[in-house]
């Protein structure tokens, strides 16, 4: 694919920012003109830096000011309490999944930790071997709001259910620090929502007439097991079904749990997109917008950085998905000796590559915050 090299290379452009400003305003119309423009600034910033760091995001914001002015005007906006970031993060997880064009919704959901500084509990939606943020909640570690982690999660599931398509099901997973819990199963189950939790091995259960421990019922790698039994014997048991599935070359099975009707093939491979959101925490981090090191660690404060980091990973994971779909524009960002890469880093690329090669920037027909999920396993999750 032949283009035209511009010479403005990766400077800002105000028609751009004024153009995802009247984008945030369409969908988030709890924010004013000045609070949106200044989060599309903020939002391009990161995507052209690779930053989230305040100073470092201002200087390649030098079409809305000097320096130091626009790294004031970025503090103020994440200081500022009239951001109601709970609120934007309804009105963006409604934007998100009124984009979505792919079945079933699979949403991910579990924690991360800036070192011992600061934690966030965050829903996401599977998608292409990574994760687009939907809702999330920032705390002190170990310091959960009231009422606890079951409480706190009930409160992020319930922000999703307003923006969900009618007729909608999702599966919700968890890893066995959040899916050991009764309460929270019965709490997604009380959504009529599907759960495919992972938790410990020791949990008894009630099969046969007989209370038996998850862990004796496999004994090696290539074993499986499953039934519908009860569960959870002190939580008063829960009717699910239960798959042990311990694959060749891991050190020990996994331990599902389910109301999902499936086989357990597919429930084994099902669980495997749960890594997805650990990949979607690494590209908030070290392989993206390195959000550990911008020592933000206020949970007001970091509630509105990741307002940013959102917008910035979903528009990202859309030019990725754009550029996947496009031979000539994949041809242009890979080679074919090229290690499989992730939907985010190919986003990455296609924004840069785009920005430097054309004329005017996104003068192609980039479709906006779009997304459309792929067959199963059609792609490598890459790194």
């Amino acid at each position: 694919m032949t283009v035209p090299i511009s010479k403005k290379g990766r400077v800002m452009s105000q028609l751009e920012v004024y153009q995802l400003c009247a984008k945030i305003r369409d969908y988030m119309p709890c924010l004013g003109h000045w609070q949106a423009l200044t989060l599309a600034l903020y939002c391009y910033g990161v995507m052209i830096a690779e930053k989230c760091i305040p100073s470092q995001v201002a200087e390649k914001c030098g079409a809305f000011g000097k320096i130091p002015t626009v790294q004031r005007r970025l503090e103020r906006w994440l200081d500022n309490a009239r951001v109601r970031w709970s609120v934007c993060c309804r009105e963006w997880c409604r934007w998100v999944l009124s984009r979505y064009s792919g079945e079933p919704i699979i949403l991910l959901v579990d924690e991360t930790k800036i070192g011992p500084y600061l934690s966030a509990m965050v829903i996401m939606l599977a998608y292409r071997g990574g994760g687009i943020p939907l809702v999330y909640w920032c705390y002190a570690p170990d310091a959960y709001p009231d009422g606890g982690q079951v409480a706190l999660i009930s409160t992020l599931l319930s922000w999703v259910l307003e923006g969900l398509p009618a007729d909608c099901t999702p599966i919700l997973q968890a890893d066995r620090g959040i899916g050991t819990s009764p309460d929270l199963i019965r709490a997604v189950v009380a959504l009529d929502w599907q759960v495919l939790f992972r938790i410990q091995r020791h949990t008894r259960i009630l099969y046969q007439g007989q209370t038996r421990s998850l862990a004796h019922l496999v004994n090696g790698p290539g074993q499986h097991w499953s039934a519908a039994v009860k569960v959870f014997k002190k939580a008063g048991w829960l009717d699910l079904t239960v798959h042990v599935i311990w694959e060749v070359g891991y050190a020990e099975s996994w331990v599902l749990v389910t109301n999902a009707p499936d086989d357990i093939t597919h429930q084994g491979w099902l669980y495997a997109t749960r890594y997805w959101q650990e990949a979607a925490f690494r590209d908030w981090k070290s392989d993206g917008w390195h959000w550990h090191l911008a020592r933000i660690f206020t949970p007001d404060h970091a509630n509105r950085l990741l307002l940013v980091l959102c917008l910035a990973s979903a528009w990202t994971m859309t030019l990725g998905t754009f550029a996947f779909d496009d031979p000539d524009l994949f041809a242009a960002l890979t080679k074919p000796s090229d290690k499989p890469l992730s939907i985010f880093r190919l986003g990455l690329r296609a924004f840069n590559f785009l920005r430097d090669t054309l004329t005017d920037a996104f003068s192609r027909p980039i479709p906006y915050l779009l997304f459309s999920d792929p067959p199963p396993l059609s792609i490598s999750v890459g790194a």
